[in-house]
């Protein structure tokens, strides 16, 4: 009994994990061009990590991704793309 309760308890921790924990490829946000947070969220597209300067970005990376992933230079340290106003959403 004690080890199939252990076993349900484990199973509760391992399915509560948090997001990704891979550091993302870019250094400025593909939404907004600003610095990456690493405290934002991530998202995965085309087997590449993409890192946000805040947790709205992610959510319109998410609805459009080709057209955010478009704004990066190749190596993710420039932003060559438009910028978006968008007001951050807090941590």
């Amino acid at each position: 009994m004690k080890a199939l309760l252990f076993s349900l308890l484990l199973l509760g921790f391992v399915g509560c994990s948090s997001g990704s924990t891979e550091k993302p490829f870019n250094e400025v946000c593909p939404v907004m061009g600003e610095k990456v947070n690493p405290r934002a969220r991530t998202v995965q597209y085309e087997g590449k990590t993409y890192g946000f300067c805040c947790n709205g970005c992610d959510k319109k990376f998410a609805a459009e991704p080709a057209r955010y992933a478009a704004n990066l230079s190749a190596d993710g340290k420039e932003f060559i793309g438009q910028k978006e106003s968008t007001v951050h959403q807090k941590f």
